[in-house]
This record gives C-alpha cells, sequence and structure tokens, in this order.
C-alpha cells in the first residue's frame, strides 16, 4: 500500500482517488473483520439532488478517506459494505443507509452508536457528545457544515472526514460492554437490524411534501404539481437546490392569487431566483399556470380545503381510562429505564392508538415483551 497522505494521531489516512487505489483499499477492507463508515452528502443544500461527497472508512487503525466524484465505479466498494461477516459501525446510520440504498447498496450487519446512546439513555447522541463521555475526547467539528461538492477538499476538511470514523471503534465497544452489563443487548441487536431494511423509495406525489405554512386547497395542489416540476427541471439543470429556484414563500404567493400578474409575481416576490427574470421564463409559467388552471376547471376541481388526513381523537372515559393505563406503564418504564430509553420501548403513537381503538401494538419483539412484563408486574391489565 502507499504511504498515506498524513497521519492523524498516529493513524494513517489514505485519500483515494483512483479505480487502482479504490481496488487497493477495497483488497485491505475486504480482509478486516469490523469497519467504522461515516458518509459526507449534500442533501438540497449547496446542489440539486441527494450527493454522495465523501465516504469515510477505518479498521480502527487505517483510515480511507475516499472521493467518489473522479472514481468510475464504487461497486467494488458495495460488495464490502454488503457483506454481513463483517460488522460495519456507524454513528446515526439513517440517512447514511438511505444514500446507499438510492446509490444501490444494502449494508448488512451494522451497529449505530447513535442508538446504543438512547439504549444508555443519553439525553444527547451527537457524536462529540459520547466520545468525550466514554473516551474524554474532544474533536474539532468546525467543518461540520462544509460544502462537501468543492474541490479541492482542505486539509482540515480531510481530518474532520477521517476522525469522524477513527474512534468509532472504541466508542462501540465502550457502549456495548455497558449494554450487555445491563441485559440490553437484544435492544441493540433489533434495532440494528431494523436498520438494516432502510430502503430508498422515490416519494410519491413529492410537491405535496413541501412545509408550506398552511394547508392547500384542492385546487392549490392541482396548480402546484406543474409548477413543481418546472422548478424541478431547472434545479436540475442549473444544478441548485430547487428551494433556490423558487422558494416556499413565493410558491404560496402565487398559490394564493394565481390570478394575479405573473410579471408582478416573478419580478417582485422575495424568493425567486434572478435568473428566472426573464420574458422566456415569464412566458413558460404564464403557459403552464394557464394550462392548470382551465384543466382544474375542465375536471371541475374544487377550491376548498381536502378532508382533513388526522380525525379528531375520540375523547370518551373509555379512551381516557386507557391512555391512564398505558400512561402508568410508561411512568414504571421510565423509573427503570430511564426517560430517554424508555421511547424505544413505548412512545407516544403506541399510546395514544391504545387510547383510541383498545389494541396494544408494539412492533419490536424485544420492546413488546418489556412492556407486558412491566405491566405484569406492576398489576396493570392492558
Amino acid at each position: 500500500m502507499k504511504e498515506p497522505a498524513f497521519t492523524l494521531e498516529g493513524k494513517p489516512v489514505h485519500v483515494v482517488q483512483t479505480d487502482d487505489a479504490l481496488q487497493e483499499a477495497v483488497a485491505h477492507l475486504s480482509q478486516q473483520p469490523e469497519l467504522a463508515l461515516d458518509l459526507e452528502f449534500d442533501q438540497h443544500h449547496y446542489t440539486y439532488g441527494f450527493t454522495l461527497c465523501l465516504i469515510q472508512i477505518s479498521d480502527g487503525h487505517t483510515c480511507f478517506v475516499i472521493d467518489p466524484f473522479p472514481l468510475s465505479d464504487l461497486q467494488p466498494l458495495w460488495h464490502v459494505l454488503e457483506n454481513p461477516a463483517i460488522v460495519k459501525i456507524f454513528h446515526h446510520a439513517n440517512n447514511d443507509l438511505m444514500l446507499l440504498s438510492m446509490l444501490g447498496c444494502q449494508v448488512r450487519t451494522l451497529v449505530d452508536t447513535a442508538v446504543a446512546a438512547k439504549i444508555l439513555n443519553y439525553a444527547k447522541a451527537a457524536l462529540g457528545t459520547l466520545l468525550e463521555e466514554e473516551l474524554g475526547l474532544h474533536l474539532d467539528k468546525s467543518q461540520q457544515m462544509s460544502n462537501w461538492n468543492q474541490r479541492p477538499l482542505s486539509r482540515r476538511q480531510l481530518e474532520y472526514a477521517a476522525q469522524d470514523v477513527l474512534y468509532l471503534h472504541a466508542l462501540k465497544n465502550a457502549m456495548v460492554t455497558k449494554i450487555q452489563e445491563l441485559g440490553r443487548m437484544a435492544w441493540l441487536e433489533e434495532e440494528d437490524q431494523l436498520l438494516e431494511s432502510i430502503t430508498y423509495v422515490e416519494l410519491e406525489d413529492p410537491h405535496l411534501k413541501i412545509k408550506f405554512p398552511q394547508r392547500l386547497t384542492l385546487l392549490q395542489q392541482f396548480i402546484l404539481k406543474p409548477i413543481y416540476d418546472f422548478r424541478d427541471q431547472l434545479a436540475k439543470k442549473w444544478n441548485l437546490p430547487a428551494g433556490q429556484i423558487i422558494n416556499t414563500n413565493a410558491l404560496m404567493a402565487l398559490l394564493s392569487n394565481p390570478a394575479q400578474s405573473m410579471n408582478e409575481w416573478l419580478y417582485h416576490t422575495k424568493g425567486i431566483n434572478g435568473r428566472l427574470q426573464q420574458d422566456r421564463y415569464e412566458e413558460q409559467l404564464q403557459r403552464i399556470l394557464n394550462g392548470a388552471l382551465r384543466e382544474a376547471e375542465k375536471r371541475r376541481i374544487p377550491n376548498r380545503l381536502p378532508p382533513n388526513p388526522y380525525p379528531p381523537r375520540l375523547k370518551t372515559p373509555e379512551t381516557e381510562a386507557r391512555r391512564e393505563l398505558l400512561c402508568t406503564v410508561q411512568r414504571g418504564l421510565i423509573e427503570r429505564y430511564g426517560t430517554h430509553a424508555t421511547p424505544m420501548l413505548l412512545d407516544q403513537s403506541i399510546i395514544t392508538n391504545y387510547s383510541q381503538t383498545g389494541e396494544l401494538v408494539i412492533p419490536k419483539k424485544y420492546a413488546r415483551e418489556i412492556v407486558h412484563a412491566t405491566a405484569r408486574e406492576m398489576q396493570v391489565n392492558l
């Protein structure tokens, strides 16, 4: 293996930017029993879309910082991550796993130290907090909000990326030891298995996932769809986050008064990218809006709010009695396991569902067993 780009606390860090270097890294990593893994990505912040910017992997001693931009194929690395014989250590794995799944990689056999922190009743599960509490380490997090799309990456960025994985083995070992002593390994194992099942799926009706300050009428939702698609196409073309083309407030201003002058809206509304302020875009937007309004009229789409997808909760003596029963068990769980660990066993959605339906639905096996056992001990009949 070639000389490292630099060392960090005596540990070699290799920066991988060629296909040959990736093959060398994969050959090394595939022989390790346990790997610490982290990703740097951009999710509609600096550029369009959900973009992988950097992959950091450590075996506990040697670290590889892999730059995906110049590489032709990451599939050899995906084979390592999908190998169930190799344990992968993450911290807050959800978004990393979602992005990897989007790129065609389903990670197998993992341990998430953020999940371990919840099990140990940590109020805060930030990596810096845990490293300080468990290992007495203080990390420099000044590069956390860096633009990871930019090249070349600075030495400080590379050091920040590497340090996020160099200590995960020791952190995992320290936390797993405590979890074993508490007899809660079943918690960690089931939670980590659930993380393995994270799979990327395209959003259905993504235009309806925008968080507007108020609910949209059926007519506004219909008009929004072609405007959203137009914005998304431009965002992709210009490689900008869609919100930097037309932000939510500007969209709301148009939807609230679609009969207004397009020129007035385009040139006198905050939150619209200056590159849109051209005659051709004004004409295109006007055509899109007019077409949507005509089609809405043809389909007789009303300008009224759709039915509330969240019906009001019943509040009767029976529902309140059921709520109090389960809240009694919840208080017992908090006393035994702690305020921050208890939601893993029994969260508010489970309590609400039980209150409303009388059915106690706890999907996780370990949580179901603990809740029922605690209820029996407390002589609470669920």
